[in-house]
């Protein structure tokens, strides 16, 4: 399962068994289609500086600093997000990029410029399980297929802190091609926004947990400006949106491989 929402991806992210009753399992997809209407990083739309905080098991840090576009649009009332994630710092990667390019009906496609090297290639196979940019997250996290191909189930209403929330279970439709067996998602109920996602791996044991920590506004865009990653083997990452301006205009060639790096 991945978040994108990370509901997570989100999770990844950010995800059943047979709902109780047919109302319920309706109720499970629309709560999901209203939360993972953000991309991966929290947001809908627009231009976004971004920083990932990475945490070893002994506390040691490291910081990536990333310039994010993003656009959601589509033809034929079908719409599609796209990414483009550019590392600004450290130097040493500075220039490194990734596209992500949400597909419906397939896996999305996913593609990164190592300046160095002069190429641009396709993130596939093994790859997507590997850790982005040495965070917490793997591509796979990133991704939004497993939200989209999944069954939903309605395990009732909670209350984390302040907040009434939904309780919603996903599982893969295809258990073989998703890095984990369920997700637990928790959605706040006024908003849609979730909150607390957990990420059992292929075994049935927690894997991680991802927490939306602070939410701001940008305009009338209500987006997650820091949340946490924590993994279970130890360590953790904390994503923070520090600029975010949802109004720019950002053409569409931006988002063509081609461009990517430039």
């Amino acid at each position: 399962m991945r978040s994108a929402t990370m509901v997570a991806a989100g999770a990844m992210v950010v995800g059943l068994l047979v709902a109780p009753v047919q109302a319920q399992a309706n109720d499970a997809d629309e709560i999901i289609e209203q939360a993972v209407e953000r991309n991966a990083l929290g947001f809908e739309a627009g231009r976004a500086q971004v920083v990932l905080k990475v945490y070893d098991e002994e506390g040691e840090r490291e910081e990536r600093h990333l310039d994010v576009r993003s656009r959601r649009d589509g033809d034929d009332g079908e719409e599609r997000s796209r990414t483009v994630m550019s590392l600004t710092d450290p130097a040493e990667v500075r220039g490194q990029a990734f596209l992500f390019v949400e597909n419906p009906e397939a896996d999305d496609d996913m593609w990164m410029h190592v300046p160095a090297l002069e190429v641009t290639r396709r993130v596939e196979g093994d790859q997507r399980r590997s850790s982005f940019l040495g965070t917490h997250f793997t591509f796979a996290d990133l991704e939004s297929r497993d939200l989209r191909e999944a069954s939903y189930t309605d395990r009732g209403e909670d209350r984390i802190g302040e907040y009434d929330v939904y309780v919603i279970e996903a599982r893969p439709d295809d258990p073989g091609e998703s890095d984990y067996e369920r997700v637990v998602t928790y959605i706040r109920q006024d908003d849609k926004i979730p909150i607390r996602t957990r990420f059992y791996d292929r075994d049935g044991d927690l894997d991680k947990t991802l927490f939306t920590e602070r939410l701001a506004e940008e305009g009338d865009q209500k987006y997650i400006e820091r949340m946490t990653l924590r993994s279970e083997a130890g360590g953790y990452t904390t994503v923070e949106i520090e600029e975010l301006d949802s109004d720019v205009e950002i053409p569409e060639s931006a988002f063509s491989r081609d461009e990517l790096g430039r």
